[in-house]
């Protein structure tokens, strides 16, 4: 099986998210998608989509891929992909990032030759808030 797809899925879901594109979550998801994480659930992919709304609190966000491990059986991919997730935001005046060092516990199906994420569920390892000095 194709080893840069998993990395290539990555990739995409963060440019869209940085990028506020979030309808084009449905070239890389299934509408069956889900996705859990601390406090949050998305049981289809609609339901994800609209919960990127709480991203609006942040001026911008920007998401650092770091290592994927995993294994693919036929066309089915279960794996896990590690990255920092920072979020920018004003408190009273001080604009401030928050980072999440994050671990995605990936499903990956090939259909018809293309990758698409069935479900990809959210473990925040760790998190540090500070100014960002700028």
């Amino acid at each position: 099986m194709e080893k840069t797809i998993p990395n290539d899925l990555a990739v995409r879901y963060a440019k869209y998210v940085d990028d506020r594109e979030f309808e084009r979550f449905r070239e890389i998801m299934l509408p069956n998608f889900t996705q859990q994480g601390p406090g949050f659930a998305s049981g289809s992919l609609d339901e994800f989509i609209a919960s990127l709304a709480l991203l609006e609190n942040y001026s911008a966000t920007f998401h650092i891929i770091g290592q994927q491990t995993g294994i693919w059986n036929g066309d089915h991919y279960i794996g896990e992909t590690w990255g920092v997730a920072s979020h920018i935001y004003d408190r009273e005046g001080e604009v401030r990032k928050f980072d999440m060092g994050i671990r995605y516990a990936d499903i990956i199906e090939i259909i018809d030759g293309d990758g698409w994420f069935v479900s990809r569920n959210l473990n925040v390892v760790w998190t540090q808030d500070l100014p960002t000095g700028t």
